[in-house]
């Protein structure tokens, strides 16, 4: 499974801004590790997944978004921006 490149729709740009910040719309505590993992179990990815074998249990993680995706997302859509698609 691989997943798609990360959102920077102004909604998830918004998100990023509390993450980055420190704060939520709630006021609530939150962190770009959160953001991250919501991004990739909405992405279809199943962070807690186990599969036992033979009696062993394996922890079977799905790809997840690290904050380089942000950054990288983020370069592209300065580019896309600056110069135009392709």
């Amino acid at each position: 499974m691989t997943l798609p490149p990360f959102p920077v729709d102004d909604q998830t740009l918004d998100l990023l801004t509390d993450a980055i910040n420190g704060t939520s719309g709630e006021g609530g505590r939150s962190s770009v590790g959160d953001l991250c993992q919501l991004y990739s179990e909405l992405g279809g990815s199943d962070l807690d997944a186990v599969e036992e074998d033979d009696g062993r249990i394996r922890v079977m993680r799905d790809p997840q978004y690290h904050p380089n995706d942000i950054i990288a997302a983020l370069v592209d859509e300065v580019r896309r921006l600056r110069w135009g698609p392709g």
